[in-house]
């Protein structure tokens, strides 16, 4: 005759419930659990009509959602010889490039000329810039001209 060990092991379905719930947003009632050939399975459905009355008078605690990463835009400066740090008149710290600098230097081009000239180089440094992109880059460059003209004068 064969000796045989045979290990039984109960687990309560409520526990198999709270385990499953802190690990996944699920509905508020389990109203059914079962065996289904090699799986356990659990029926979750919302709570009734009479419950959810009562429970909109008192508002819920929300539950955290999570943040989505946005990607950040930033312009590709590689290569580009910073002339001077600054502190613009927005109070932002940001680096003045001598590629805009030697672009702007003729005093003689329309805002909307130096407008494509900062464009051009932002998309000559494979750039996408928006519209607030190029603005900032041609505003700090020509406030820093402007400080450097005052300063020598």
């Amino acid at each position: 005759m064969v000796e045989q060990v045979i290990t039984l092991v109960k687990i309560p379905v409520e526990e198999i419930e709270e385990w499953i719930r802190t690990k996944h947003v699920l509905p508020s009632v389990l109203s059914e659990s079962r065996l289904e050939e090699n799986n356990l399975v659990l029926y979750f459905h919302e709570e009734e009509l009479l419950e959810k009355e009562s429970s909109a008078r008192f508002p819920k605690t929300r539950t955290r959602r999570r943040r989505v990463r946005k990607k950040r835009n930033r312009m590709k400066t590689r290569g580009w010889e910073v002339v001077t740090r600054i502190t613009n008149s927005k109070g932002q710290k940001c680096a003045i490039y001598k590629p805009f600098v030697d672009a702007l230097q003729d005093t003689k081009l329309s805002v909307e000329d130096q407008k494509k000239l900062v464009e051009q180089i932002l998309r000559a440094n494979r750039n996408r810039p928006s519209e607030s992109s190029i603005q900032y880059f041609l505003e700090n460059t020509l406030e820093y001209m402007k400080k450097k003209r005052d300063q020598s004068s």
